[in-house]
């Protein structure tokens, strides 16, 4: 018996610091959410001493630390911000590039392989295509 792929990718990321960490405030090795604006987020490991910087400005990695997710993080010009938020499944796929793919026999042969797919079985393909 195979554990799902949710539970395969969670294993992936440090319990401490992953999407199930229920803390308070962001601690140094903690997962975060950068949301820039709604087409613009990305996910941060708090490392103190680093400075993260993009197209809003320089955010240094200390000043993230002790604060509570949702926080309204200044750069250190003062002009503009980022949201500090807790990464929730939906938050993390939003935050992941997402580029098309098109899949070839060898492909469909290996997925078909790894599902355990045989003759009756139901498949339902849900891709809008690459263009």
């Amino acid at each position: 018996l195979r554990a799902p792929s949710f539970f395969v990718a969670a294993r992936l990321l440090p319990p401490s610091s992953s999407m199930f960490d229920h803390s308070e405030t962001i601690a140094g090795g903690a997962l975060v959410i950068i949301y820039e604006d709604h087409k613009h987020m990305s996910a941060l490991r708090v490392e103190p001493g680093k400075t993260l910087n993009n197209r809003f400005g320089a955010f240094r990695h200390n000043d993230m630390v002790g604060r509570r997710y949702g926080a309204q993080l200044l750069s250190l010009d003062g002009r503009k911000y980022v949201y500090l938020l807790r990464p929730t499944p939906e938050l993390w796929t939003a935050s992941l590039s997402h580029r098309t793919q098109i899949l070839y026999i060898a492909d469909i042969s290996m997925i078909c392989l790894q599902l355990e797919l045989g003759p009756g079985a139901v498949v339902v393909e849900a891709g809008t295509g690459s263009g």
